[in-house]
């Protein structure tokens, strides 16, 4: 028999039994817990992939004197998702084995799972439908042996230990209720081989507001919808097998990625460490050599390429959750972020991969609840959704609607050339 919690109830079994705090979209609900019911000792970054999307030439677009404009902006309204899906934000999307698959971040459940997660780090949700114009609908999800949605990434048997030694009840641990999370990260398809590639970083998330800790970025292989990725071995960071980079001096690769031929252009944005800036950086490798780090090469600027890493050079501001991808309308690449720390969603265009970017535009802004702290971070694209070729782009976002309630909002944009 599956028992529901209400909201008072949900915010008692956060704050006693294995707790699940990545930031943001839960920050308001976790100071609820420790200031408000005063239990515990202290408070509180879409790929692209397939053929509709895939760059195959770099022409220049018609008029490039032109101005690239929003020609109008249509707020479709909320995305359906499960009622057993209270809160979730992120929605990094592609076109898999026959439906449009979305990653989520943050994920507040009903009811706890069979591992006993209420709050998620990641899930996965997949619908058939392929019309946004009206609104996407359908999703649905896999669920465990009581009915609720699992995690979409797999912990190592490494990180269930360390996860289970940790929990509030049976703690023994100076650091209790410090918890392994997977965030997620672009997803971008190889149509040759049938599988996708799956971004993520990994993270220990310990109690208190914002106390997360970043260990580096990685890529799981996905080869069957209806099963969980893999996680592969690469030994490449010391004392962490599974990732492929370091978070010290490697960036945050995997915030967006787009395909062009053979070709995967990886993006990496992460939080400046003297500013409140973004900014990215971009990598390229062939699929078939993507899980082979030596494969890789880095932009330094100036149509320069290199193999090693700390030639990498800043290529524009942007976001830790971004979109790239090639618009065959507008015949150039558009990236689509969040404004950081603001409320607006931004585009930027170029005609390579590597740029030269154009300056930043405002594709629309939102209103962001008092509880999402008066901004947005998840504005994503979903290129699958297009028509015309990139003329109307779909974009998501999450809106909190309450303290343990949020909704995924869907706008449509079009785009075109002044005349």
């Amino acid at each position: 028999m599956k028992i529901g919690i209400t909201d008072q109830n949900r915010l008692d079994w956060l704050c006693t039994t294995t707790i699940h705090f990545p930031p943001l979209i839960t920050t308001c609900a976790l100071f609820l817990c420790c200031f408000i019911l005063s239990c515990g000792s202290g408070g509180g970054g879409s790929g692209t992939g397939g053929e509709n999307n895939a760059a195959t030439s770099y022409e220049a677009p018609p008029g490039t004197n032109r101005e690239l404009v929003v020609r109008s902006v249509r707020d479709i309204g909320a995305i359906g998702q499960n009622p057993l899906i209270l809160q979730r934000d992120a929605g990094f999307s592609v076109s898999f084995q026959g439906k449009s698959q979305w990653l989520f971040g943050d994920t507040l459940l009903e009811f706890p799972n069979s591992e006993n997660a209420l709050m998620l780090s990641n899930s996965l949700s997949a619908t058939y439908d392929i019309d946004a114009g009206d609104g996407i609908a359908g999703f649905s999800e896999q669920v465990d042996t009581v009915g609720a949605p699992p995690a979409f990434f797999p912990l190592t048997e490494a990180e269930q230990a360390f996860n289970a030694s940790h929990g509030a009840e049976y703690c023994r641990q100076e650091d209790c209720l410090a918890h392994w999370h997977i965030w997620p990260g672009t997803m971008i398809v190889d149509e040759n081989k049938g599988l996708a590639y799956v971004f993520y970083r990994k993270v220990l998330v310990e109690a208190g507001p914002f106390e997360f800790s970043h260990v580096g970025h990685s890529i799981a292989v996905w080869k069957d919808s209806l099963q969980a990725p893999e996680r592969p071995v690469f030994n490449y960071v010391e004392s962490y097998p599974t990732l492929f980079f370091s978070e010290e001096g490697e960036y945050g690769f995997g915030s967006a990625a787009v395909a062009v031929d053979d070709d995967v252009y990886v993006y990496g944005c992460e939080l400046a460490e003297d500013s409140l800036q973004k900014p990215c950086h971009l990598a390229r490798v062939a699929f078939a050599d993507i899980l082979d780090k030596s494969a890789w090469s880095y932009y330094g600027g100036d149509g320069n390429w290199s193999s090693d890493i700390s030639s990498s050079s800043e290529i524009f501001l942007g976001n830790d959750m971004m979109s790239v991808f090639f618009s065959a309308y507008l015949k150039q690449f558009l990236v689509i972020y969040s404004e950081p720390f603001g409320a607006k969603a931004m585009l930027r265009s170029a005609l390579r991969p590597e740029g030269p970017r154009s300056a930043p535009m405002v594709l629309f802004s939102v209103e962001a609840t008092e509880n999402a702290h008066g901004w947005v971070y998840d504005f994503l694209a979903h290129p699958e959704f297009s028509e015309d070729g990139g003329r109307i782009v779909y974009v998501s976002y999450s809106r909190k609607t309450d303290e343990t309630h949020s909704q995924l909002q869907l706008v449509a944009v079009e785009l075109g050339y002044s005349q």
